[in-house]
């Protein structure tokens, strides 16, 4: 069996300056095998394979949720812009009117004008709503507010009750007033006693109700109805029958 024999320096440096150049008389049992430089490669150790397949692994990870997160971004930009859309079109072709409100009726119960005294009174008060869309109803939703306030002092609050009123329709709602603990300063009742006396005592009644529209199956997103209205009364002990109504409704949509 022919033994191997390795190149000399001088076969190594001549390898290595240009083209490699066999020697002129190689010895037996030699072989010599010539290469292109492009052909020439260095082969990584295993150590170094592994850490690359490692952080491979791992950048693609951070890839795939950017791209999940794109993807939802995307998706709601879409169903914003359509409800945008939807909506837009809805007031513009429907052009749904806003509901009209008046106080019918209001009473006490439990007023006692005296100075620094801690009193608890009662309101009933009647609320007319009218709907005068075509083809729209109404919901009034839960959490609404009405209060009644005499100058800077609220009296009572309440709540009105929850219901669909249909189109071009006309609904009465009463709502029950409570106050607790309330108490008049001296100014507060003497300007109430005086506005007794000339039978004309100012309360103001605020309304803060969420509401819906609907047409056949679809529904708008929360509307807050704001209701302001002043009312002149004679007396605030038992049946206050209001003299004067003036109200400001307004309609707020997002």
């Amino acid at each position: 069996m022919a033994e191997r024999v390795h190149p000399t320096d001088s076969d190594a440096a001549s390898a290595h300056s240009g083209d490699a150049i066999p020697p002129k008389n190689p010895p037996p049992g030699t072989y010599v095998i010539q290469l292109p430089k492009d052909q020439v490669y260095r082969v990584p150790p295993p150590e170094n394979a592994t850490r690359f397949d490692l952080y491979s692994r791992r950048n693609t990870r951070p890839s795939l949720c950017r791209r999940f997160l794109c993807s939802i971004l995307l998706l709601i930009t879409v169903l914003l812009l359509l409800f945008a859309i939807v909506s837009g079109l809805f007031f513009l072709i429907l052009q749904p009117l806003s509901p009209r409100y008046s106080i019918l009726a209001i009473s006490t119960k439990g007023m006692q004008i005296k100075p620094n005294a801690s009193i608890s009174p009662q309101f009933n008060v009647t609320v007319r709503a009218e709907n005068p869309n075509k083809k729209i109803g109404i919901y009034y939703e839960r959490n609404s507010n009405i209060s009644v306030n005499f100058g800077d002092v609220m009296l009572c609050k309440g709540a009105l009750p929850a219901l669909y009123q249909p189109w071009r329709n006309v609904t009465v709602m009463a709502a029950k007033l409570k106050g607790s603990g309330i108490k008049l300063s001296s100014s507060a009742v003497k300007a109430l006693k005086d506005s007794e006396k000339q039978g004309k005592v100012k309360l103001k009644v605020d309304l803060r109700a969420p509401i819906k529209m609907k047409l056949y199956w679809m529904k708008t997103w929360t509307i807050r109805a704001k209701v302001s209205c002043e009312i002149w009364v004679k007396k605030v002990t038992g049946e206050a029958r209001a003299t004067e109504k003036k109200c400001e409704h307004s309609l707020k949509l997002w």
